[in-house]
């Protein structure tokens, strides 16, 4: 099965005061630099959903991954997520947050070993204490097309609401590389 990549970075950032994706990563480049090329190691295209024009720039020195552009205004994550799920159910979709910036490679690797034991369910990444549904692998094909746009036509947003409906399993993996930063203080913690 096919396996390809999207980092999720459409958001405003507000309570950061700045945008996420832009922020210096401490192995170089930026968040969403780091995101990319870590999905394009496990995957042959990587999709960057964002609704800003300006992310191109971000990662335009990478190969296999291209800006899919989010309408405005943004409508959230599970929005995002129906403009690259994959058509055919002979490919999934490895999701990833730009605000994890302490992913690892392993951490990827460990997710998708336990998705390949059941490639027909979802594998969502698990620290422990929680779901961490940005973090995972969403089959495609029409039934999970169809499914994810009844949900949103319902008027709903939240992936939990529509994770509810699927099969999936949940993948429990290291915390640490899980740890997302939403604010200023998050991040200083995270990056000390």
């Amino acid at each position: 099965m096919r396996l390809e990549g999207a980092v999720l970075c459409g958001g405003a950032s507000r309570r950061m005061g700045q945008d996420k994706a832009a922020l210096p990563h401490p192995n170089g480049g930026s968040w969403l630099s780091h995101a990319a090329e870590l999905l394009s190691q496990v995957c042959p295209s990587v999709a960057v959903c964002s609704q800003h024009s300006s992310h191109a720039d971000l990662i335009a020195e990478l190969e296999r991954v291209a800006l899919a552009l989010e309408p405005t205004p943004a409508q959230g994550p599970l929005h995002a997520l129906q403009l690259v799920l994959p058509r055919g159910s002979d490919s999934a979709l490895l999701v990833a947050p730009v605000d994890m910036p302490q992913l690892t490679r392993s951490a990827l690797d460990a997710l998708i070993a336990q998705w390949k034991h059941s490639p027909s369910q979802a594998a969502v990444a698990h620290d422990g204490e929680r779901l961490q549904p940005l973090l995972g692998i969403y089959p495609g094909g029409a039934e999970q097309r169809i499914g994810l746009a009844e949900v949103l036509a319902s008027g709903e947003r939240r992936w939990q609401a529509w994770l509810a409906t699927i099969p999936h399993q949940a993948v429990v993996l290291p915390a640490q590389p899980l740890i997302n930063a939403n604010t200023p203080a998050e991040r200083a913690r995270l990056m000390a």
